[in-house]
């Protein structure tokens, strides 16, 4: 009885050690990058954290004109670090004006011109950008938008000379910041700023101050590999759609996802998901600066952002934020890939919500790299197209090109190629042999 009783419990032990070690087979995922220790772990922009809004907001480039020498950064720590330091400044005094008149920095007694120029890719509320600066103002500051900041640091106070994309209109902000204060961070920063060329494209741009920058030859630049992954539709959709009972139906490779307050499609090949919010309606008289704000809250409070994203670009006419993955500085456009996260709010809330489900996992190590043109010579060769007009050229900058890589293997690997891009007539493109795509 005793010896029986004792196999029944071996068994029944054998029994249960069995089903757990086969579920353990079962539901094991591989971490690559724990087993490979050459490939090196990146942030998840599937997953999403918190994120103040400052880092989100920033430029992407720094151009420090001395005399006739211009050096410039894409460096995160030099075009962010900077402004760490600004907290606190206080205004002075701010006005607008509808001419390009008052953009005057001082020059200095040997004739020669000082200043930092700050350029965002798209224009921005002035309010937005003081909000992040930590500025103080006693009064209404204006409803003005700009995209680059001239920074006279020739004066003894420094003064912020705010241009429109148009360059018709400058926004003149005097504050109570010692200019040699500030010329002693920047020049914290100096072994990251490269030389740089300044180009005319039209009248607009035919100064010193209002001439579009890049690096001035860039050389070989390295090709960045990572593993990809997909974000999870069902939690995307569970996070939107509530409680809501959606139903799905399938066009080729577009899913739509129904319910009574809302609709979703996503794109198999692009990765690119959309939800509109069927309760909702574009119309909404709020300003710029807020709808900014409450497109950051959501996505914040969402799956939302990660650290590299910033805020691209805003379409008032849509009340659309859209905001644009970056790497090591440099914004990252694809062909054939998704890649940014945009909101539209109306009246009350939000009514258009589009993202990529792609992030991306982890870097693999690769020599490759990309040998890129003068910026002068991209300038040239846009001048020579007969099919392009050179005055409708407003930004040129290097991007990275996202593509899945040629040798595909079900890890999902894709590239990172650098690219000179440029912001022609309002939209941007990829400079690709003497045109634009």
């Amino acid at each position: 009885m005793y010896r029986e009783t004792v196999k029944s419990i071996i068994l029944f032990t054998l029994v249960v050690s069995s089903a757990i070690l086969t579920y353990m087979v079962w539901s094991y995922q591989p971490e690559f990058s724990q087993i490979d220790t050459s490939i090196e772990s990146t942030s998840n922009t599937g997953q999403g954290e918190p994120l103040p809004f400052e880092s989100v907001m920033r430029a992407y480039q720094l151009i420090w004109v001395n005399g006739e020498e211009a050096r410039g950064t894409i460096d995160e720590d030099a075009v962010v670090g900077v402004r760490e330091f600004l907290d606190g400044t206080r205004i002075t005094d701010i006005n607008v004006y509808n001419n390009m008149n008052r953009l005057d920095p001082t020059v200095k007694e040997d004739g020669s011109e000082e200043f930092l120029i700050v350029d965002y890719p798209s224009e921005m509320p002035a309010k937005s950008l003081f909000q992040i600066l930590g500025f103080e103002y006693e009064e209404t500051l204006p409803d003005y938008k700009f995209d680059r900041i001239v920074v006279d640091i020739a004066s003894p106070q420094v003064t912020f000379f705010m241009l429109n994309e148009a360059l018709d209109r400058v926004a003149v902000a005097q504050t109570d910041m010692e200019s040699d204060y500030l010329l002693s961070i920047v020049n914290d920063y100096e072994d990251s700023f490269e030389d740089y060329t300044g180009l005319i494209t039209n009248q607009q741009t035919a100064n010193n101050k209002t001439a579009i920058y890049g690096p001035d030859a860039p050389g070989e630049v390295s090709v960045m590999s990572f593993l990809s992954a997909q974000i999870s539709i069902d939690t995307i959709n569970d996070i939107l759609f509530m409680e809501d009972e959606v139903s799905v139906s399938q066009n080729e490779n577009v899913y739509v996802y129904e319910a009574e307050n809302g609709l979703a499609t996503y794109n198999t090949d692009t990765y690119n998901y959309v939800y509109t919010n069927l309760n909702e309606s574009l119309s909404s008289e709020r300003d710029p600066h807020q709808t900014i704000q409450r497109s950051f809250n959501f996505l914040n409070s969402h799956i939302g952002l990660a650290p590299e994203h910033i805020l691209f670009d805003y379409e008032e006419e849509g009340n659309q934020s859209i905001y644009r993955y970056t790497l090591n500085g440099y914004a990252v456009f694809s062909d054939e890939i998704a890649m940014t996260i945009s909101t539209k709010y109306g009246s009350n809330a939000l009514f258009e919500y589009e993202r990529p489900l792609l992030y991306i996992n982890a870097q693999v190590p690769s020599e490759e790299t990309e040998k890129l043109a003068r910026i002068e010579d991209v300038r040239y060769e846009i001048a020579l197209n007969e099919a392009l007009d050179l005055q409708k050229v407003s930004k040129i900058t290097i991007g990275y090109n996202l593509r899945f890589s040629e040798e595909q293997t079900e890890l999902n690997l894709v590239n990172f190629t650098p690219e000179w891009y440029v912001k022609y007539d309002g939209e941007w493109l990829r400079y690709n042999e003497g045109g634009l795509q």
